[in-house]
């Protein structure tokens, strides 16, 4: 094996192509993510600050005292309009939207900037605001009839953005839709309850409840930084170019004979086959290496480690090298089977990106469909994925049991397959 192993490593690092993609590509796209959501994975929202513009064409004051004075002619009994009118005074909706926006959680986010509809539009134009709030004309009025005596449509809140489809528009709207949401939620648990006398302090709960930005986390550990994410996610996606590499280098040696040559030198075909194995598993090992340090001694990723923390960050990266050697092995079966490299190509287009995009090597799982995050889960790449993020986050090592035993599997399987597959001399 040691023969074999030296030979790829020798035609590996003579070929330039190769190592652009193995080391070079990772470690651009690692930089270029990390710093475009740089402080976005950890929770620092001071990355996302953007200015917004709220235009307030409500007078609050006056829709409350407007919904308090049409009661009288509704005919409720006194005590039932003494409670909607103590509720109506506290209950202001536009008064709850303007504490989150301006609340400590969303400071380092939001810079809302009171201004009127021209200077909005003009502000909006410029680039000088993100989005514009407008609070249309009788929205608390509309709002409280609604909330309180269920008549009318409501009213609603107008959000214009700059640029439809950006993170910053996303945000904002989302910011926006979960107060919105909250509130509609809270009246009517409040309606079917039967109790709409709100107190101060259960204004406070849904404002608290509304508020979006904080991280809230389980473990003792800070959360998951950008570059240490798309460190570990670039290097669980490269990594499967391996097993390409070995595969298209068996191509090679078949059309030149090499894989003869080694046959008529009285190897067992299998050995040819258990070589290309252990190529790729180490290959794949390394890779994974000197991505790992790259990183730390560049952007201090992995800054101040103990060494258990490496020693679990080697183990898993061990086991998915053996992963990545089963999907070598399968590769190069199927090339001296077939005498064709087609199923080589058509994994490195495009199974490769199908398996990182569900794998979470883009954006992460839980961002995703449901569905696609159990697929991901299965993915040799992702339950990597997984079980470095759990380990970087000071997760038990019995919890990473679960995501190794499905790469084991995977790589079983895989070599299982490739024996199978795998010509005997006779067939050859």
């Amino acid at each position: 094996m040691g023969t074999f192993l030296k030979k790829d490593m020798l035609v590996l690092v003579r070929d330039k192509t190769e190592l652009t993609i193995l080391l070079a590509m990772p470690f651009i796209l690692m930089v270029i993510l990390g710093f475009a959501l740089r402080g976005l994975l950890g929770g620092d929202t001071e990355a996302l600050h953007m200015p917004v513009a709220v235009v307030q064409l409500d007078d609050e004051q006056r829709g409350t005292e407007q919904f308090v004075d049409e009661l009288d002619s509704i005919g409720l009994p006194p005590e039932v309009m003494a409670e909607l009118e103590m509720t109506a005074a506290e209950l202001r909706p536009y008064s709850l939207l303007e504490n989150i926006l301006t609340s400590d959680n969303m400071s380092d986010m939001l810079e809302p900037v009171l201004l009127d509809a021209s200077e909005a539009e003009q502000a909006l134009k410029n680039g000088e605001v993100a989005a514009v709030l407008t609070v249309p004309e009788n929205f608390t009025y509309h709002a409280l009839q609604k909330m309180l005596l269920d008549i009318g449509s409501g009213s609603e809140l107008h959000i214009s953005v700059s640029e439809y489809g950006s993170l910053s528009a996303s945000l904002f709207h989302e910011i926006i839709d979960r107060f919105v949401h909250t509130l509609n939620f809270e009246t009517a648990v409040s309606k079917a309850s039967g109790d709409m006398a709100t107190t101060s302090a259960e204004q406070e709960e849904m404002a608290a409840a509304a508020d979006i930005g904080g991280i809230e986390t389980v473990s003792a550990r800070e959360p998951v930084s950008s570059f240490q994410y798309y460190t570990i996610a670039m290097a669980v996606m490269f990594v499967l170019y391996v097993a390409t590499a070995i595969g298209q280098k068996a191509y090679v040696e078949r059309q030149q004979h090499v894989f003869s040559r080694i046959l008529l030198s009285d190897r067992h075909p299998l050995a040819y086959l258990g070589g290309k194995f252990v190529s790729a598993t180490v290959i794949a090992f390394c890779q994974i290496v000197i991505l790992f340090v790259l990183s730390s001694l560049i952007f201090r990723s992995f800054a101040s480690e103990t060494v258990a923390f490496w020693f679990g960050m080697a183990v898993i990266s061990f086991v998915l090298s053996i992963c990545v050697g089963g999907v070598a092995a399968l590769l190069t079966s199927l090339t001296i089977r077939f005498n064709n490299n087609a199923v080589t190509i058509v994994f490195s287009a495009g199974i490769v990106s199908l398996l990182a995009f569900v794998g979470g090597s883009f954006m992460p799982v839980s961002e995703m469909a449901e569905f696609l995050g159990v697929i991901g889960r299965w993915t040799p790449n992702g339950a990597a994925l997984s079980a470095y993020i759990q380990w970087m986050q000071g997760a038990d090592a019995k919890l990473l049991l679960e995501p190794m035993t499905r790469i084991a599997v995977i790589a079983v399987v895989l070599l299982s397959a490739s024996v199978f597959i795998f010509p005997r001399r006779r067939s050859i």
